[in-house]
C-alpha cells in the first residue's frame, strides 16, 4: 500500500475569484484568557478611542440569582436573595453593519456579514483587534485561533445538493425519495500541521425555499508563540486550507454559478 505524499501548503497559490460569492459570514476568532483584571469603563473608553470606525458599542452582562451562605457554610434560608450581574464583554458594530466585533474576558472575534471584500483587508483588521486585546488583557497564550467561513446557496425546485457539492450523503434507501433536509459533519486533523478542520453541510428550509449551507471552520489550539509574525504565518496557512477545501468540495456547476474566474 503506497503512502500518500505529505501535504504541502502553498500560501501563494491563487484561487478563483467569485463575483457571485455564496459567502454570508466570515469570522476570525481568538480565544485567550485575560491575564489581568479588566475594568469595564476603561475597556469601553479604549475601544471607542482605538476603534472609531465602530461607533455602536453594547455592553453584555450575565445576570444570576444566588442565595447567601451562613457562617457555617450552609445556605441561608432566611429568604434573602442576591441578584448578581457580571460583565461578559462588548459587542461593537460599524456604521454599515457589515462588521461585528465581540470583545470579552476570554478573547476577541470579528465577523464580516454581507460586506466581505478580500482576505487581504479582513485578516489585518483581525490582527489589529488582537493587538488591542493583547494591550488591554495581556494574555500569555492563545487557547484557540479559528477562521470560519459560512456559505449559503439557494436550491432551485427539485434541485439536489449534489448539483453543487462533490461530497453529500447519497443513501435514499433504494426508493425514489426527494431529500428535504440533512445535516452532515466531518472533522479532520491536518497531517504534519497543528490544524483541525470542521466541515459542516446542511440543507435547510426557509419560507418554502431550500438552501444549502456549507460551513468551514479551521483552527489551531494551544498557541504559546503569540508573536505577530507567527500568527500571520498560521493565518495564511489556514486561509490556504480553507480555500483548498472549499474549491475541492464544489462542482464545476457551482463554480460557474458563483462566477468563478481565475
Amino acid at each position: 500500500m503506497s503512502i500518500p505524499p505529505p501535504l504541502a501548503i502553498e500560501v501563494n497559490e491563487t484561487f478563483p475569484h467569485l463575483s457571485r460569492s455564496p459567502l454570508i459570514e466570515a469570522v476570525i476568532d481568538w480565544q485567550a484568557h485575560a491575564n489581568k483584571p479588566l475594568d469595564t469603563q476603561t475597556i469601553k473608553e479604549e475601544l471607542s478611542r482605538q476603534l472609531p470606525e465602530y461607533p455602536t458599542i453594547h455592553v453584555h452582562y450575565e445576570h444570576g440569582i444566588g442565595i447567601p451562605l451562613e457562617t457555617s457554610g450552609q445556605p441561608d434560608i432566611s429568604g434573602e436573595v442576591i441578584h448578581q450581574k457580571e460583565w461578559k464583554g462588548f459587542r461593537l458594530q460599524n456604521e454599515s453593519k457589515t462588521r461585528v466585533v465581540h470583545f470579552t474576558k476570554t478573547g476577541v472575534a470579528i465577523s464580516s456579514i454581507g460586506g466581505y471584500e478580500s482576505w487581504d483587508t479582513f485578516y489585518p483588521e483581525a490582527l489589529n483587534l488582537w493587538s488591542i486585546f493583547q494591550e488591554l488583557a495581556e494574555p500569555t497564550s492563545i487557547n484557540r485561533l479559528g477562521v470560519r467561513y459560512i456559505n449559503k446557496v439557494q436550491l432551485e425546485e427539485r434541485q439536489d445538493v449534489s448539483t453543487y457539492l462533490n461530497i453529500v450523503p447519497q443513501n435514499s434507501f433504494g426508493l425514489p425519495l426527494e431529500r428535504n433536509s440533512f445535516f452532515y459533519q466531518e472533522t479532520y486533523q491536518v497531517p504534519g500541521y497543528p490544524y483541525g478542520v470542521e466541515w459542516v453541510c446542511t440543507q435547510q428550509s426557509e419560507v418554502d425555499k431550500q438552501f444549502l449551507i456549507v460551513d468551514i471552520d479551521i483552527f489551531i489550539s494551544d498557541l504559546v508563540n503569540i508573536e505577530k509574525l507567527n500568527l500571520v504565518n498560521h493565518l495564511n496557512r489556514i486561509r490556504w486550507l480553507k480555500n483548498k477545501i472549499f474549491f475541492n468540495s464544489i462542482t464545476n456547476i457551482a463554480l460557474e454559478k458563483f462566477g468563478g474566474q481565475q
